[in-house]
């Protein structure tokens, strides 16, 4: 562009966004920030279904107990960090919004959808239990598999795998049941479902308690500042020899 031509290209005015622009924006930052903890869990699902061809069943029920555990546990972490970085763009946007009704112009790249808002946490956790709702209704309706002695053999439909496949640590519990509870042979995948509550409680706690944690350390600070501020000044007490000191230079001036 010449120098001193005018910028004529539209800025994106993100801190005012219309109500479906919000919508689609919100929609948009949780789907993003529920890549990380699938991953976790696919990641421990993986070494999940690994531990099962360990030939005991205790083996393959505790140490697949401890991957969906691990799997719980990074994706607390993970929304621990998300509900703090939250937190911090809440204060940003309380800070703008007191600033433009003092009359005071603010710039428009602040991102509303990126605000703490405690229900967010829990639809994040939704949203990464979404494939085990999907696939758990479709291989709850059409599984026609059997128990048997052996948790890989129940597999018998496209559904089922495709639930294990993507989310193995809500659908492995109600395999080792088929497989090893007596009287629970036929029991219906359709209780998978109940495991998306794992991401959702975890993800709604944790980020929550995460915000809380960055709100209480804003307030230690700022109260540190304060402190700080109104702390009134000692008086200077001088000693003995500082008090000759004065007075010897004094009688040489």
């Amino acid at each position: 562009m010449p120098q001193g031509a005018p910028d004529n290209t539209k800025k994106i005015d993100h801190a005012h966004p219309t109500g479906w622009q919000l919508f689609w924006r919100t929609q948009r930052e949780c789907w993003r920030r529920t890549v990380t903890p699938f991953l976790m869990y696919l990641f421990m699902s993986l070494i999940l279904l690994a531990c099962q061809s360990i030939p005991n069943a205790f083996g393959q029920i505790g140490l697949g107990v401890l991957c969906i555990a691990a799997g719980g546990f990074y994706n607390g972490h993970l929304l621990y960090h998300f509900g703090k970085q939250h937190y911090g763009a809440y204060v940003a946007g309380e800070l703008q919004r007191r600033s433009e009704e003092a009359g005071v112009l603010s710039g428009t790249g602040h991102r509303v959808e990126q605000e703490y808002r405690p229900w967010k946490g829990f639809y994040i956790g939704l949203l990464i239990g979404v494939p085990v709702l999907v696939f758990g209704i479709l291989a709850g309706a059409l599984y026609e598999g059997i128990g048997g002695e052996t948790v890989v053999p129940v597999i018998g439909s496209y559904s089922a795998l495709l639930l294990v496949m993507c989310a193995a640590w809500a659908i492995m519990p109600v395999l080792w049941l088929r497989a090893y509870a007596a009287g629970f042979a036929g029991t219906s995948l359709y209780w998978s479902l109940l495991m998306v509550l794992l991401p959702i409680v975890v993800s709604g706690i944790f980020y929550i308690v995460g915000a809380m944690q960055e709100r209480r350390a804003r307030t230690a600070e700022a109260e540190r500042a304060a402190g700080r501020k109104k702390e009134p000044r000692a008086p200077h007490v001088q000693t003995e020899a500082q008090r000759r000191k004065t007075l010897q230079s004094k009688k040489k001036k």
